[in-house]
């Protein structure tokens, strides 16, 4: 793997975590009724580039960073608090409270007995990392006429994400709807980049139906590949994120990127190698890969939004893979029960979810020691042993726990970007077919020209595009009936997604 040497800024790191408050903002989150719902047929054939992975600048003009972020602080603040303060205030986490730029949190919040920076417990790799300087920086700032010359610490667009697959089975929520961006400078210097993913979970506004409930949502991207007119399709994306289809609520709200913490709830995640930002030469820094979450605070003054620069969701520590301590043993025993998960029959599939305590601060992807667990764990002779005897049990023994645990290295987000490319995965399970894992871009799965990597192109949209109209079909009326169409089987199980992966899996 290539060590890149880096300059880092004058700026450092923080985190923390800020108390989400029960309280919300006086504009309405109400759903609203201005999309009109989508048709209740069957499903046409997907097209990807417009159901699913939408990349269409007619659509995505539509879907500026500063168009996001005005409308989440709308939803969630009351305090005059703008876009530009709320970015701001997020890449400062990335400062530690020497170089901070706003009021925090900032990443050396939290240390532990040695002094070094925690996020949950576990240490921060970089605190600061060069991307706090963007704290100083206005991403909205747009070019000045034909001739203007570009802000390179503006975002472009660069897709849009129809996760339906991530709903789970027992209809708690329907799925995520993701923006993509990435900063500008990142199309043509590959050693100064910041991507940006807002992956909003969307309500049911009828948990009692369960999934069927989202149904309408599954309608509504399905339609899209049946609507030949790109400005019609543009038009309908907008509004379903910003306003809602009737009944739901839009997309783009602060409540769906992480306030009140849990599984049910979004999140902002970051891809980020600045690697020639302006400050002092500092050797080492890597790319990495962070979550963010909001949280809101509300007094007599009103409701704030604050970003929480968090644990990364699914990417457990890796030295609990081969430690002895209890926490150690305690995620190696829950492991055991995600080893089903992982025994997946297809790439697609397979998933997995780990308890909270147990996630680390960043997914490291230029030095796969930490998130490759295999190595991690390959001197535990008594966890292998375990994993070997789940495999048993479960009737997979074609399988060796170190497939498992390279399985599991696919579910962490360096894993997906980078690490795992080209793995041996091991055996289908059906016929002994070998699984191996897709390759990224190479470190992302969509850069910043709206590239997207083999791994969508041929394995994950594929798989979604199927679960999207398996889905339909199942709940549509193909004999004049009430709508059984060609669904059908055993009920799904509870700890699964529509797609068929853990509920929590990464991706």
């Amino acid at each position: 793997m290539i060590r890149w040497r880096s300059r880092v800024l004058p700026f450092a790191i923080s985190t923390s975590f800020a108390a989400a408050a029960a309280c919300s903002a006086q504009q309405s989150t109400e759903p609203s009724n201005s999309t009109e719902q989508a048709s209740t047929g069957c499903a046409v054939t997907p097209n990807p580039s417009e159901s699913l992975f939408v990349t269409d600048p007619t659509a995505l003009a539509n879907f500026s960073l500063g168009a996001v972020m005005s409308q989440i602080v709308a939803t969630g603040s009351t305090t005059g608090q703008t876009s530009l303060e709320l970015y701001q205030q997020l890449v400062d986490t990335l400062n530690d409270a020497a170089h901070a730029r706003t009021k925090g949190p900032h990443c050396d919040d939290q240390k532990n007995s040695s002094g070094q920076p925690t996020i949950n417990g576990f240490p921060e790799q970089f605190c600061p990392r060069q991307e706090g300087f963007l704290a100083g920086t206005d991403p909205f700032i747009a070019p000045v006429g034909d001739g203007g010359t570009p802000n390179p610490d503006s975002y472009v667009t660069t897709g849009l994400v129809n996760r339906f697959d991530l709903a789970p089975n027992n209809g708690a929520n329907c799925g995520q709807y993701r923006v993509v961006y990435g900063k500008l400078s990142g199309k043509t210097n590959i050693f100064d980049r910041m991507l940006l993913i807002f992956e909003a979970v969307l309500p049911n506004p009828n948990p009692s139906e369960g999934l069927l409930g989202c149904l309408p949502v599954a309608k509504f991207w399905d339609d899209l590949s049946a609507d030949p007119s790109p400005s019609s399709r543009a038009s309908k994306l907008k509004s379903f994120y910003f306003n809602g289809l009737k009944g739901f609520a839009p997309v783009i709200r602060a409540q769906n990127y992480g306030i009140g913490g849990g599984t049910n709830t979004g999140q902002i995640r970051a891809n980020m190698f600045m690697f020639q930002a302006p400050g002092d030469p500092l050797s080492g820094q890597e790319w990495e890969l962070r979550e963010f979450r909001l949280s809101q605070s509300c007094s007599g003054t009103g409701c704030s939004l604050t970003a929480d620069n968090t644990f990364v969701q699914t990417n457990p520590w890796g030295q609990l893979f081969g430690g002895t301590d209890p926490q150690s043993l305690a995620f190696q025993n829950a492991f055991l029960g995600q080893v089903p998960h992982l025994a997946a029959k297809s790439v697609a599939k397979i998933g997995m979810s780990t308890p909270t305590v147990d996630d680390g601060p960043q997914s490291d992807e230029q030095v796969p020691t930490n998130q490759d667990y295999f190595v991690q764990a390959e001197n535990n002779t008594v966890f292998l042993k375990n994993i070997t005897a789940k495999l048993a049990s479960i009737g997979r023994s074609d399988l060796t726990a170190h497939n498992i645990l390279d399985r599991a290295t696919t579910q962490g987000c360096a894993g997906c970007h980078e690490i795992a490319n080209g793995r041996d995965l091991g055996p289908d399970g059906d016929g002994g077919a070998k699984l191996t894992w897709p390759f990224s871009n190479g470190f992302t799965q969509v850069d910043e020209s709206s590239h997207l990597s083999n791994a969508l192109i041929q394995v994950f949209l594929p798989a979604r595009a199927k679960v999207l109209v398996g889905f339909i079909n199942a709940h549509c009326a193909t004999d004049g009936g009430s709508g059984s169409g060609d669904g059908g089987g055993p009920p799904p199980p509870a700890d699964e997604t529509v797609g068929g992966s853990a509920i929590g899996a990464a991706n």
